[in-house]
């Protein structure tokens, strides 16, 4: 376990320069701590020297103690610990405290908690080594944390526990534990730590309302709080509330004081999400593209800003940049699925939508390649892939003079008739597929073909007076 999972840490000790002092009185702390600054060639000597000076004087030998395990001196502060114990016959709540935070700090969990343990025991009002014991057991056994902490309401009734409950599991990842302790502090009594961990972990569970109530509640007492505000952006983005989103943006980038906060690419992202959302479509691909060249994106976000820079432009009806920007972010993508290659055809069509005559063919096209492509790399799309192949070429070959669907929609309807059973997706595919085939063979003038397709309609949808009607005209023609 990481040391920083099992310390609190504590304010520094700072150290003054008054003269070296032997006679146990409080001027050997001062003393003690100049001694550490300055590390003389006899620093050793003169650590021994302190605890025989203070062999009897516990506050002086943990406070002493305390000033060597700030400076990573742990050997001289295990001495120093060990006899302030000899000095109160073993009952000294802060040495065993000074012992485990020692201990901590090797690592050692176990020898950590039981020093714990015994601060509780010899002064079992101290709010210290409950906190302490409860950080260290935390990653071996959150409920054993846990307990401890209540053993600690037992004693002291007054004391924050359930804030302290929320804050050991927030940092364990139990955040559903954190959220049913933090649930019982009123908001008027949280610290700041409190509103964020909080804050945090509701939003890790998805639950975007109760969050903001939080987040805004540490927002009224700290209005310029980054953290907070970040949340809040992201928070209202989440909940569509895309104006609220771009004022907690617009705060966090240009009102938050510079030397409190780090922008990071979530930060930009957000941001730009926001101004999606408020249909400032090229305000955002502009935060966006400030997001792509910051140092500490990795590819996973590379990719996100990407799709997200596509979108945009797809939203400004910009397609080519919208396909530029789809197939870099498909290129970046490390494992992207059958959906994200799919997405490319999907913009491809849409695009088509847009044109008119030849252009409109040709990116018709392109769009039956890329459902082409999706096949050779993801052979479970292939009955998806025809649907959508069927779909483009009959309009690609309007007058089905070519018969460019129909080996899309009779393959369609070979793999769907193939399964075990058929759902709504595939009645709806076998629909279209059995649509087309019935006008192709009428307008191939083969009129039992197209009636043996219109009943097969029928038995999907009888209710459908469309197809009740073409049932029975073609049942006189097909006679």
């Amino acid at each position: 376990m990481k040391t920083i999972k099992y310390l609190f840490i504590g304010a520094l000790l700072i150290g003054s320069s008054a003269a070296m002092a032997q006679d146990g009185t409080k001027a050997d702390v001062d003393a003690m701590k100049a001694l550490v600054k300055s590390k003389p060639a006899d620093y050793d000597k003169q650590v021994k020297n302190f605890i025989k000076a203070n062999k009897k004087n516990a506050e002086n030998l943990v406070a002493i103690g305390r000033a060597l395990y700030e400076a990573d001196d742990t050997v001289s502060a295990k001495m120093f610990a060990e006899q302030a114990l000899t000095a109160t016959k073993r009952n000294c709540a802060p040495a065993y405290i000074l012992l485990g935070d020692i201990s901590a700090k090797a690592d050692d969990g176990g020898a950590a908690a039981q020093n714990y343990e015994q601060a509780i025991l010899v002064d079992p009002k101290n709010p210290d080594p409950y906190r302490r014991y409860a950080t260290v057991y935390s990653k071996i056994s959150p409920e054993g944390a846990v307990a401890k902490l209540e053993d600690l309401r037992q004693e002291v009734p007054d004391y924050p526990v359930d804030a302290l409950i929320g804050h050991i599991s927030y940092n364990v990842q139990r955040y559903a534990t954190a959220i049913e302790a933090f649930a019982k502090v009123p908001l008027d009594k949280m610290t700041r730590w409190d509103f964020i961990e909080y804050g945090r972990a509701l939003q890790l569970a998805r639950k975007f309302d109760e969050s903001q109530r939080v987040v805004s509640a540490g927002l009224a007492k700290e209005p310029l709080n980054a953290t907070l505000n970040r949340f809040a952006m992201m928070n209202c983005n989440e909940l569509k509330n895309f104006p609220d989103a771009l004022k907690f943006a617009e705060i966090l980038f240009n009102k938050v004081d510079k030397d409190s906060v780090t922008l990071s690419e979530i930060d930009y992202q957000n941001y730009g999400k926001a101004l999606d959302g408020c249909e400032k479509f090229e305000e955002a691909i502009a935060k966006y593209k400030e997001a792509m060249v910051l140092p500490e994106v990795d590819d996973v976000m590379k990719a996100d800003l990407l799709k997200s820079i596509s979108d945009s432009y797809k939203d400004l009806k910009d397609f080519p940049e919208a396909i530029n920007y789809y197939k870099q972010f498909l290129e970046t993508k490390a494992e992207a699925d059958a959906t994200d290659h799919a997405g490319l055809a999907i913009l491809t069509a849409g695009y088509a939508r847009t044109l008119e005559g030849d252009e409109k063919i040709d990116m018709l096209k392109q769009a039956d390649e890329a459902y082409a492509s999706l096949v050779t790399r993801f052979a479970d799309a292939e009955e998806y892939a025809l649907w959508q192949r069927g779909r483009l070429n009959a309009q690609i070959d309007s007058d089905m003079s070519q018969a460019l669907a129909n080996p899309h929609f009779t393959r369609l309807a070979e793999l769907i008739l193939a399964h075990e059973t058929i759902d709504d997706t595939d009645k709806t595919r076998l629909f279209d597929a059995y649509a087309y085939l019935m006008r192709y063979h009428l307008k191939q003038k083969d009129n039992k073909q197209a009636y043996e397709y219109a009943l097969k309609l029928q038995e999907l949808q009888p209710e459908d007076p469309d197809v009740i009607k073409a049932v029975e005209a073609l049942a006189k023609v097909a006679k």
